[in-house]
């Protein structure tokens, strides 16, 4: 090959090379994170309203605590929600998962057939459920505050309910969602409502100094974590954007409810759901940003949180 041939052969390389390196190149598609939530139904399920038809978020509501005692250890979801006391005692034991954020806070009330509730309760025996939850520890701290009052323990606060509204009890224990439904099915039977004895909420702040107490909080799996911090960051983000969303427009949460299964999260009667929704306590706080609350109500479990058990 001639020096000219060989000269413009090797220009035109060049000049497919160059322009090789010029074009952009394809931007890779993100990749879309799948995870996995178990939660306890009731309240706490109901921050999860935004990912309950979301393709790459697989939610499990289940009843009682066992399920959730078992995940700690098997460690197979990528977030648990779990009463506060029970997920910091497991999650330090099974150091699996750390404490993220606080997604519900105090939502217990003694609610009584009678207006005259401080002299009508007295003596009686109230239906209240959680004994060894946070219900039962609230109400044992708070003793001084609700002498002379006996309680008869029910294993979920259905049961309470169930029990009040048959007559048997003249005064319960409850719980929002459960309050408002009771207070539904009461009126069926009833002229006048019951009356709200005690906001539980209330004597704890007068006796702790704290406004309220944490109940339900979230769980990150490490190894979840340290994948991919980001992806966890955007995922949470949507549970504490759909919190904030929901407690501040009634309209938004009325078209959300009507537009999923609410029978996943275990409640039958979506209207009562939206009625009671923002009275649930439901606020997402980091448990960074709480700390104080958390330490102060956990010392009612005798439990002390470990620096490596919260995500900073």
């Amino acid at each position: 090959m001639s020096i000219k041939k060989l000269l413009a052969a090797s220009l035109t390389v060049l000049m497919l090379l160059s322009m090789s390196a010029c074009k952009p190149a394809t931007p890779k598609e993100p990749e879309v994170k799948q995870y996995s939530v178990i939660a306890p139904s009731g309240a706490p399920s109901l921050s999860l309203l935004d990912l309950a038809d979301d393709p790459n978020t697989t939610i499990e509501i289940v009843d009682g605590a066992d399920a959730l005692t078992a995940e700690f250890s098997n460690a197979e979801k990528d977030f648990i929600i779990a009463p506060i006391n029970l997920g910091v005692k497991l999650s330090q034991k099974t150091e699996n998962y750390q404490l993220m954020a606080v997604l519900t806070w105090g939502n217990l009330f003694l609610v009584a057939k009678d207006e005259d509730t401080a002299e009508f309760i007295t003596g009686k025996t109230v239906a209240a459920f959680g004994e060894a939850a946070v219900p039962g520890k609230v109400i044992s701290y708070l003793e001084d505050e609700l002498t002379g009052i006996q309680f008869e323990w029910f294993n979920s606060v259905q049961e309470a309910s169930a029990a009040f509204l048959s007559g048997e009890y003249d005064a319960a224990i409850l719980a929002e969602p459960v309050l408002t439904m009771t207070k539904a099915k009461w009126k069926e039977n009833h002229e006048e409502d019951f009356a709200i004895a005690y906001d539980l909420q209330e004597l704890y702040q007068e006796k702790s100094g704290y406004q309220t107490y944490p109940q339900a909080a979230l769980f990150v799996r490490k190894a979840t974590l340290e994948a991919d911090t980001e992806s966890v960051v955007a995922f949470t983000s949507v549970i504490k954007q759909s919190i904030t969303k929901y407690n501040g427009n009634a309209d938004a949460l009325s078209k959300r409810i009507d537009e999923i299964d609410l029978t996943k999260f275990g409640f039958q009667n979506p209207d009562l759901i939206k009625k009671a929704y923002q009275k649930m306590a439901l606020n997402y706080r980091l448990a960074s940003e709480c700390l104080d609350d958390i330490k102060n109500f956990l010392t009612v479990f005798e439990i002390e949180l470990a620096e490596k058990a919260y995500v900073k």
